[in-house]
């Protein structure tokens, strides 16, 4: 009788023990699943998406929701929590809902002068505004590169480049060089030149006779119409002139 209750005793610890093997071997892929970090889910965005990360939420559903501003606009970007697979994509549309519209509303703003900053290597500041419109707002800066104007928007809260554009500035024409040049100094314009040399703007020197008979020669440039210099031929030939 003893000999039997040790065997049922026995029977039942193996049993019990197999089945918390097998148990414990059905949990363990779940277990050892666990979530990425906020840091490791952004990085595998860039990864995938190269652009600026505006901001990470993680759902109770074991799923990311990340804000990205790429080239083309702002995406909205579910990835799973745990494989950091991309489950959807969707770019944000200008009519917001009014959720979000509140959220961004109170996101901050970065300052003129932080712009600034963040654009100094694209070249010579000549002018930045911020620009509010009825579903969007931007920074609209233009900059001075190797004598090319580059317009460039930006987004307000990032500082991310959205859109650069070359602006295409045209010279004025030999005849607008005259009547600057004329009204500059109040004469008669009687020669021009014109030049363009690689390390400044373009530029006219029109020569205009006065009243007086005197001449003077004006640097007008070619992209502002700014009178860069006058020179008076009279004060040329004085300083030619030496002592007799």
């Amino acid at each position: 009788m003893k000999i039997r209750k040790v065997l049922i005793t026995a029977g039942s610890a193996l049993v019990f023990g197999l089945l918390s093997f097998v148990g414990f071997q059905w949990w363990a892929p779940s277990l050892s699943a666990e979530s990425l970090t906020k840091e490791e889910v952004n990085q595998t965005a860039k990864d995938k998406f190269p652009g600026t990360i505006m901001k990470t939420t993680k759902s109770e559903g074991e799923e990311y929701q990340i804000e990205m501003q790429l080239e083309t606009g702002v995406y909205q970007i579910r990835m799973d929590a745990k494989s950091g697979e991309v489950r959807s994509i969707k770019k944000e549309t200008i009519g917001h809902t009014a959720e979000a519209t509140t959220e961004k509303a109170h996101r901050k703003l970065l300052t003129q002068n932080q712009i600034k900053t963040r654009i100094s290597s694209q070249g010579d500041l000549e002018q930045i505004d911020f620009v509010q419109e009825k579903d969007n707002s931007f920074y609209k800066a233009v900059v001075n590169k190797n004598n090319e104007k580059i317009t460039l928007i930006l987004n307000p809260y990032t500082g991310a480049i959205i859109d650069s554009t070359l602006v295409a500035d045209s010279i004025i024409t030999e005849s607008e060089a005259i009547a600057i040049a004329e009204k500059h100094v109040k004469g008669t314009g009687d020669d021009t030149e014109f030049y363009q040399p690689l390390d400044q703007t373009p530029y006219y020197l029109v020569e205009v006779e006065l009243e007086d008979d005197r001449d003077a020669v004006v640097q007008v440039d070619g992209y502002t119409k700014e009178v860069k210099t006058i020179t008076w031929e009279d004060d040329e030939e004085n300083d030619n002139d030496g002592p007799e």
